[in-house]
């Protein structure tokens, strides 16, 4: 695929669904999108299926070109409202949009808690680069670093080493662990406590989906498809920045083990409900239509 308007490219996603009887091709990004609907100028009987999974503003002629072939579109999914808002404002018309989260497989994710200990276990796993936060999270830890309570950072990126300055910097010692590239982080999130999550950059978070799953209460930026996660139930929210309410619901976290404990099944509940992949799926089967 040279570009999102390879005609090459169309023809053989064409010959291949006539081939092969294809009713659906579903698509994940924009390139992908706009061949599979160019596609249908050569075999026309494939409904196209798209699924949006960031929140990015598009250039005026991607947001014309969006509304152009959208004549060609059978259904649009958006993965959180935000979502949704913003391919409105980016030429595709509402009525092609449907919200589906995300969802996961609660019983993959599921741990043997383990006993909370005196030491509260916070963590973060992302990727180390920009619109993560981990500078938020760190400037919050050194806030309160006088309380009894760890932090993990699981993930690796370009801003590891220039992180892992920062904390020495901000003097906070043993109190955070860098893990670097985890290849399982399960085991991680039953040893933890809290999932933090100070991200700028993010539709419908995965990892805050997982961690609720593994029984861990959230805290969260405001962004995106975070507030329709927290409205569960499942944790604090916080303005995305913030370093200070940041530690603050750090705090509230350590000094509360009953609202931990509130947060950690309704954050259960929404797993195995709301987010389940199964009701991702059931949703998804009823946008591919009859």
């Amino acid at each position: 695929m040279k570009s999102r308007f390879d005609l090459g490219a169309a023809r053989k996603i064409a010959r291949f669904c006539r081939e092969n009887g294809i009713d659906i091709v579903h698509t994940h990004y924009l390139r992908e999108n706009y061949i599979a609907m160019l596609s249908k100028l050569f075999y026309a009987k494939p409904r196209v299926v798209y699924t949006n999974h960031i929140l990015l503003e598009n250039n005026l002629i991607t947001r014309i070109s969006n509304r152009i072939l959208s004549l060609l579109q059978y259904r649009v999914i958006a993965v959180c409202t935000p979502g949704k808002t913003q391919m409105i404002a980016n030429g595709i018309p509402g009525r092609l949009i449907e919200v589906i989260y995300n969802g996961i497989d609660p019983k993959l994710w599921a741990c043997d808690r383990q006993q909370e200990h005196e030491s509260l276990t916070f963590i973060y796993a992302a990727r180390v680069v920009e619109g993560k936060g981990h500078e938020t999270l760190l400037n919050a830890v050194a806030m309160i670093k006088d309380k009894p309570f760890k932090v993990v950072i699981a993930g690796d990126g370009a801003l590891l080493d220039s992180m892992r300055e920062l904390a020495e910097r901000l003097e906070l010692g043993d109190k955070v662990t860098f893990t670097g590239f985890c290849k399982d982080i399960k085991p991680l999130l039953a040893a933890a406590d809290v999932y933090s999550s100070p991200s700028a950059q993010e539709a419908l978070s995965m990892s805050l989906l997982e961690a609720m799953a593994a029984g861990l209460p959230l805290i969260a930026t405001d962004i995106a498809g975070n507030p329709e996660i927290l409205a569960t139930g499942s944790g604090i929210q916080v303005p995305c920045g913030d370093a200070r309410a940041f530690a603050d619901a750090m705090l509230k976290m350590l000094e509360n083990p009953e609202l931990r404990e509130k947060y950690r099944q309704a954050a259960l509940a929404a797993a195995n409900g709301t987010f389940n992949v199964s009701t991702m799926l059931s949703k998804t089967k009823e946008a591919y239509g009859g």
